[in-house]
């Protein structure tokens, strides 16, 4: 009954996170402001686990699911990204892109992730300043 109940929570746990992200990718504009990155991810697993124990597990499960989610989008240096490299590379008959155009591929994605989550910490921080 515990497997069940479990694989249920987990099931809803994964529709409240894939809806979020699906509204992230279909209305942006809307959304924006409800990013949080590391930063504000730490301050409210802080304020939960001060109030709510049983909540923290909810929350590190939320924060997990939503981790192996977004690890598995289509972008560089992620691993989203080397399914993309593979798919390509099975595409060419099992023939490599060349490792310059790889490397490039994947230090896109790094960079273009590093400048996310500085800005979100920079972000997060400042929101975290008494007004």
């Amino acid at each position: 009954d515990a497997l069940r109940m479990a694989g249920a929570e987990f099931n809803r746990l994964s529709g409240i996170v894939l809806g979020g992200l699906q509204k992230i990718f279909t209305n942006f504009s809307n959304v924006a402001g409800q990013l949080s990155g590391p930063v504000a991810i730490v301050a409210a697993g802080s304020d939960i686990a001060r109030t709510d124990s049983a909540g923290l597990f909810q929350f590190c499960a939320i924060i997990n699911i939503n981790l192996a989610a977004v690890n598995v989008l289509p972008l560089p240096a992620l691993d989203g990204g080397y399914l993309v490299l593979l798919g390509v590379e099975a595409l060419r008959g099992g023939k490599k892109l060349p490792t310059d155009v790889e490397q490039g591929f994947m230090a896109s994605g790094f960079l273009l992730l590093t400048g996310l989550g500085v800005g979100l910490v920079v972000r997060d921080t400042i929101n975290l300043l008494p007004h």
